[in-house]
């Protein structure tokens, strides 16, 4: 991946003197929002460079938190399968946090450089990373406390929450305040981010201004079903500066972490990959984040190249070449072998020397092959009153799940390390998104300066530049569904319960559909904006998770229950800021495309303001509920390599360059010929 900017230039900066720093606060959870208010600590005798690396670096293991233990699996773009299904977070961890350890500096940061001339690109800086951060809290919660955080009236005992849209609209006015004040070309030299955590050691102010910019046009288009008027005046305002837009991938806004182990790697890498490393524990495929299977139905529908840049094959990971591979159970058709004798036995042997139609027969028959990539099934495979369909009426034999067991446990697709690792990227924006946001813009409010498709193919593009793939984009932009108002009908998941469709030909609503989902495809690892994007859009539509009945969280269900919605508030506001926090509730239920009761109103099932509404809620319980009976097809698999004998022999001789069939098939797909289902003729 291209623009990889890393902390570790200047992890000993952070680990010697931000973590001394850091020790003058509470970096633990506290009693109540009033002592963070309360909280007498001051940070600016520490240089603002030796600092602002710190609030990042702690910005992103937050996220990234919040990205491993729900937003990878919420996204669909990839399974963990010990987080599947209805989980919530009744702590005040990720609260706190980003008040705490983010928002106090930030906040101190504002206080010590308003109106100190000489600072007013550090200033700009500063009030994008807090509008940053308030985003985040917002698509989390809905209303926070902005307008009260971090006050410093110790009389005051309790904090307001200000409603969604006031949340919206200050995020909006903070980025207007930031890039009024950035200027690339300032006299002060000191007036830099050195070393910079999010644009490389160097930095850029220029770039700090685009990705100011860029995320005022990103808020806009989120808030536009809960602020509609807003929304059309920022989209527009911000489309007519184009050239100060994101506006190439060397200014993606995705920092990395470091590679220093005590002190800045990353939280995946701490989480999934140090204790495996070292040899403390086994590699654990329940924790170890790997391809989702409706992700990867669209992946596998439109032939989309990237897979390969987003996942490993299947046992990549392997530690031994003794580990098995997956087979698939293929049906193909070959030369009729017409055999006397032995394994190759043909029943009707006597009748078909007799009458020389033997050249125009062919076998069908069972033939197992490897599959470059499979993806992981999330947990439970089924709903618990589900049964697996009989094969025939009257009989014992079932359909079976092609992804229930593999043979290792190396055999799914797992995410590529890079994405992982210690120096892992945090995405955030990227020039492929804003190319796609562009183009929602200009079929929204009619705003920019080129036609929405050309919009559309510059972010498909982009996104094939990004990794490096760009010799590849053309094949895959001129296919159905992806060229520019086409459809195309892909693979179903192996359930049957989801269908991978890009609806593209027609009117607005069908070129909405496919810069949603191609902005969706390209913003892989970017968990926060594919959890938004399908909440705003409904673009996608998944379906829900399944449960194995009765469950501990308010308003779940104990057969199917869909992404989360939003966080719930720490359970400690409800005795430490109750009249604000039963506020806080009202103004959540006012703007709520949908409101479950349980909890007070404050569950993760209730959908936020900027939200649609999920149309599958009206036929859900017609869907899920009742005793199922699943035919599984793992049809995305199928003819992976071809569907004759021939047309696999030849791929697997021109991948393996063996001449002898046999070898060849081997080494190339495992080859395992089997039963055979059938003879038939074909016209002379």
């Amino acid at each position: 991946m291209k623009n990889k900017l890393f902390l570790n230039n200047f992890s000993q900066i952070i680990y010697c003197i931000f973590f001394a720093a850091c020790s003058l606060l509470p970096v633990g959870c506290t009693d109540n929002f009033e002592n963070t208010n309360k909280n007498p600590n001051k940070l600016y005798h520490v240089e603002f460079n030796y600092v602002f690396p710190g609030v990042v670096y702690r910005s992103m293991n937050n996220l990234g938190e919040l990205n491993y233990s729900y937003l990878m699996t919420y996204s669909r773009y990839v399974v963990v399968q010990a987080f599947c299904g209805a989980r919530q977070d009744e702590d005040d961890g990720f609260y706190n946090r980003f008040y705490v350890q983010i928002l106090k500096d930030l906040e101190d940061a504002i206080n010590a450089y308003t109106d100190k001339e000489g600072f007013e690109n550090r200033l700009a800086v500063v009030k994008t990373w807090k509008a940053y951060t308030y985003y985040i809290m917002a698509s989390m919660y809905g209303g926070v406390s902005m307008s009260d955080a971090l006050l410093t009236d110790e009389s005051k005992t309790e904090y307001r929450y200000d409603t969604e849209a006031q949340v919206y609209t200050q995020i909006l006015s903070l980025l207007d305040e930031a890039i009024a004040l950035y200027n690339p070309s300032s006299k002060y030299t000191t007036d830099v981010v050195s070393p910079d955590p999010v644009f490389g050691a160097t930095g850029s102010i220029a770039k700090w201004r685009k990705f100011a910019n860029s995320m005022q046009l990103n808020i806009a288009l989120h808030i536009q079903n809960l602020l509609p008027e807003t929304a059309e005046t920022y989209a527009k305002k911000a489309m007519e500066n184009e050239d100060r837009l994101i506006a190439s991938n060397d200014e993606n806004v995705i920092p990395h972490w470091g590679t220093n182990v005590n002190s800045d790697v990353s939280f995946y890498y701490n989480r999934i990959l140090k204790n495996v490393e070292s040899g403390a524990e086994q590699f654990g495929e329940t924790l170890y984040p790997a391809m989702s299977e409706y992700f990867a139905t669209y992946l596998f529908s439109f032939d989309d190249p990237r897979k390969e840049e987003y996942f490993e094959a299947t046992n990549a990971n392997a530690k031994s070449t003794a580990e098995k591979p997956y087979l698939f159970a293929d049906t193909i058709t070959r030369p009729h072998i017409c055999a006397k004798n032995g394994t190759d036995k043909c029943p009707d042997y006597t009748e078909h020397q007799a009458d020389g139609l033997n050249p125009l027969r062919r076998d069908s028959l069972l033939a197992q092959v490897t599959v470059p990539y499979v993806p992981l099934s999330e947990l439970p495979y089924m709903a618990f009153n589900w049964q697996a369909e009989l094969i025939e009426a009257g009989g014992t034999a079932t359909y079976q799940d092609p992804l229930l067991s593999f043979p290792s446990k190396y055999n799914p697709s797992y995410v590529k390390k890079t994405f992982i690792d210690k120096a892992a990227p945090m995405p955030i924006l990227s020039y492929s998104e804003v190319c796609f946001m562009k183009a929602e813009a200009k079929i929204r409010y009619g705003a920019g300066k080129n036609s929405a498709e050309q919009y559309y193919n510059e972010g498909i593009t982009a996104s094939f530049t990004q990794y490096g793939i760009t010799a590849k984009a053309s094949a895959y932009m001129n296919g159905d569904g992806v060229k520019w108002n086409t459809s195309k009908t892909g693979f179903s998941d192996r359930r049957g319960l989801y269908t991978a469709a890009i609806n593209g030909n027609g009117g607005d609503t069908n070129h909405l559909e496919q810069i949603y989902k191609q902005r969706y495809f390209a913003g892989y690892f970017n968990f926060l904006e594919a959890w938004n994007l399908e909440r705003r859009t409904r673009s996608l539509c998944f379906p829900p998770f399944f449960a194995s009945g009765t469950s501990t969280i308010e308003g779940a269900n104990s057969t199917y229950n869909y992404s989360m919605e939003r966080f719930i508030y720490p359970r400690t506001e409800i005795s430490q800021n109750a009249t604000q926090y039963k506020k806080a509730l009202e103004n959540l239920q006012a703007v709520s495309p949908f409101y479950r009761p349980e909890r007070w109103g404050d569950n993760i099932f209730t959908s936020l303001g900027f939200a649609k509404l999920n149309p599958d809620l009206a036929t859900a319980a017609e869907k899920y509920v009742g005793n199922k009976r699943i035919v599984f097809r793992a049809e995305y698999f199928e003819h992976t390599y071809g569907a004759t004998y021939e047309e696999l022999l030849a791929k697997a001789k021109a991948m393996t360059d063996e001449t002898n069939d046999t070898k060849a098939l081997t080494k190339a797909f495992n080859y395992k010929a089997g039963s055979v289902l059938g003879t038939y003729l074909i016209e002379n």
